[in-house]
């Protein structure tokens, strides 16, 4: 019964979504904002319809109750209970209800918080927002109803997925949706600017901030999807160009574009219609993304949901896409810019660079993602493209990024001399230098690592130096310490700071990534007391050992890890079984260090007591993850600045809506 009750709330929503598309055009229609009001009103109303929607679907997880299809299909009793709740998203139709309550919250927001900084717009803010709302709830209650019941309800369920069984899963997808719907904010907010014409900068300045929260998810997900395969998957890698991989990284590449080229708008007038087809590419590639990882037309080790809905995806983005693109068309006068680049040797010049090569490469990856459906359906052959074309052409573009995060930081705005650039770039220029030879000496052979640290020297000086140059300069003027000349220049410059942390982020990953053009693989078979050497480590095989952690049984390959004849620690690789699931799971186990992972996988259990390992060694993993706190730090200084351009509240333009 409580059940019907939820999926009643879902369809009242869904008559409360299409009010909110009505009314706040007939607000404007007739100078009412009364109705504009009710409108806001019926977003509220629309998120407890929503929430009492989704505690019904958790309740029936934590209940047990398996006469709810979707609870059976993705859960069972002896699953932990964080996972049960996980199970919440960890299929289509629980994912799209996650989807439609996150954005029910975030609707909320918006239409209070923005009522007077942004009055003029917010009506068809609120009618966007709507229609993503209308367009969900729509599946929700006729092709993906998360709460469908069966009767007699089955004793247990089917259990989740045992590779979604892992802490990193249970984040990662919720962080996911954070950024695809985080970017619905500026997208909704650039199509009321389109529709009533207010073209100014004031919705890029009023989104800065729902952009920079779109991407920090977006950003954090998709590395906690790399930990996840990286930890569970047993293969040794994080990232292998999966369509489901590329679905994430799409949008995050454009989402990037857009973060640097809003700053052009913002300080020089330039870029408005580029930054306008940006913001709506990247909500596009956002519900492209959900329609590849559920509609199931690519193979995918991450595909864990699937089902029918794949044509209502591409039909609502055809939709979107032509409706935002006719807006931006009518509307193109207005968006001429101001200013152009003056020269080649200015920043502008260098940020027109940097979103050429992010959309270059989201390009690529687009293409490459949906060629086998191109090449499906004209040819009738099933056609996969692999790493090695992803790699060719996405590498370069990768470092060429990396070496722009040096030049941009010092190169002047409108024009900048030879003099000035010898002036700046000379130490960077010898440290790239001396950053490829310390490689050298150090014994790295391979090209591809070799130019990557070179860059890595580049842009990371740049930085340091120029942040050091400032903290001088704040403490001859200020007379203070060193430390706190840092701490005052750093929140004088907010968003100057916070993006140079984060861009030291980027070169640490950069660096942990070149840690794959060096790794080693080793495969062996170890026998009880006999100790063997491999990748600087000694192995000793104690033998076989069983025990259950969660709802699984392993059975684990014990080994004492030493290293310079002194004891490290036990290693447990193992082979998981899990009830209802017949084949077992791999368990890695990883000695991780600043040099590099020392990644272990049982490959079999053999039936003269031993056991044969896979043995990778991974150098400069760990420094590949140290983004995560680096990105966290940078996007917390940058939220922290507030535009000064930022228009006059409404209070003081007056509160008419025609």
């Amino acid at each position: 019964m409580i059940n019907n009750i939820g999926y009643v709330f879902l369809t009242a929503a869904l008559a409360v979504s299409l009010y909110g598309v009505v009314v706040p055009h007939l607000g404007v229609v007739r100078n009412n904002w009364n109705l504009v009001r009710s409108a806001q009103h019926a977003a509220l109303l629309n998120l407890a319809f929503v929430f009492a929607a989704s505690m019904v679907l958790v309740r029936a997880f934590v209940m047990d109750d398996f006469g709810v299809d979707f609870v059976f299909e993705n859960s069972s009793i002896d699953m932990p209970l964080l996972y049960k709740i996980a199970a919440f998203w960890g299929g289509m139709d629980g994912s799209l209800l996650f989807w439609e309550l996150v954005l029910a919250i975030l609707t909320v927001i918006v239409a209070y918080g923005y009522e007077r900084s942004n009055r003029e717009v917010l009506p068809y803010v609120i009618v966007t927002l709507n229609v993503i709302h209308v367009f969900l709830l729509f599946l929700l209650v006729t092709y993906s109803n998360p709460l469908a019941t069966h009767f007699p309800a089955p004793l247990d369920g089917r259990g989740l997925n045992p590779l979604l069984q892992h802490p990193a899963m249970a984040a990662h997808p919720p962080l996911l949706y954070l950024g695809y719907i985080g970017f619905s904010i500026p997208f909704a907010f650039a199509m009321g600017s389109l529709i009533r014409g207010k073209l100014d900068n004031e919705w890029v300045l009023t989104t800065r901030r729902w952009t920079l929260f779109a991407w920090y998810f977006l950003t954090v997900g998709q590395m906690l999807g790399g930990q996840w395969a990286y930890e569970e998957l047993g293969w040794g890698g994080y990232w292998a160009w999966d369509p489901v991989e590329n679905a994430a990284f799409m949008p995050w590449l454009t989402g990037t574009a857009f973060l640097h080229s809003v700053m052009l708008q913002e300080k020089r007038n330039m870029m408005k219609v580029w930054n306008m087809a940006l913001i709506i590419v990247t909500f596009g590639l956002s519900i492209l993304g959900t329609f590849i990882v559920r509609s199931g037309v690519l193979n995918s080790v991450h595909a864990f949901a699937q089902s029918e809905i794949g044509p209502a995806f591409l039909i609502f983005i055809a939709l979107v896409m032509v409706v935002a693109f006719t807006l931006v068309f009518r509307r193109i006068k207005l968006l001429e810019s101001r200013h152009t680049a003056e020269t080649l040797l200015s920043k502008e010049t260098t940020f027109l660079l940097n979103n050429l090569l992010f959309v270059g490469i989201a390009f690529t990856v687009l293409l490459g993602t949906i060629f086998p459906l191109i090449a499906e359906a004209v040819r009738g052959t099933k056609l996969s493209v692999q790493e090695p074309f992803f790699n060719t052409i996405v590498t370069p573009l990768g470092v060429g990024l990396l070496v722009l995060i040096g030049v941009c930081t010092l190169i002047a705005w409108r024009h900048s001399s030879g003099r000035y650039l010898l002036r700046n770039f000379r130490w960077p220029v010898l440290f790239a230098v001396a950053g490829l030879g310390v490689s050298f000496l150090l014994g790295v052979r391979h090209v591809g690592a070799l130019i990557v640290f070179s860059a890595v020297a580049f842009s990371l000086s740049v930085l340091l130096l120029d942040y050091g140059r400032a903290v001088s300069v704040r403490r001859r003027q200020g007379g203070s310490g060193w430390l706190a000349a840092a701490l005052q220049t750093v929140m004088r410059n907010q968003q100057r700071y916070g993006g140079m942390v984060i861009h030291i982020g980027v070169i640490f990953l950069f660096f942990g990534l070149a840690g794959n053009y060096l790794g080693t693989e080793h495969n062996l078979t170890l026998t009880q007391g006999r100790p063997v050497e491999v990748g600087g480590y000694t192995l000793l095989y104690k033998g076989m050992k069983t025990y259950t952690e969660g709802n699984a049984t392993l059975r684990a390959a014990e080994i004492e890890l030493y290293r310079d004849g002194a004891f490290l620690e036990t290693m447990l690789p193992a082979r998981s079984f899990y009830p209802n699931r017949a084949e077992p799971m791999t368990e890695v186990a990883i000695r991780r260090t600043l040099a590099h992972d020392f990644y272990v996988v049982l490959a079999s259990e053999n039936e003269n007591e031993s056991a044969t390992l896979r043995i990778l060694v991974n150098p400069l993993v760990v420094w590949a993850w140290f983004g995560f706190p680096l990105f966290t730090i940078g996007i917390g200084l940058a939220a922290l600045y507030k535009p000064r351009t930022l228009g006059a509240p409404a209070v003081e333009r007056g509160y008419g809506l025609a």
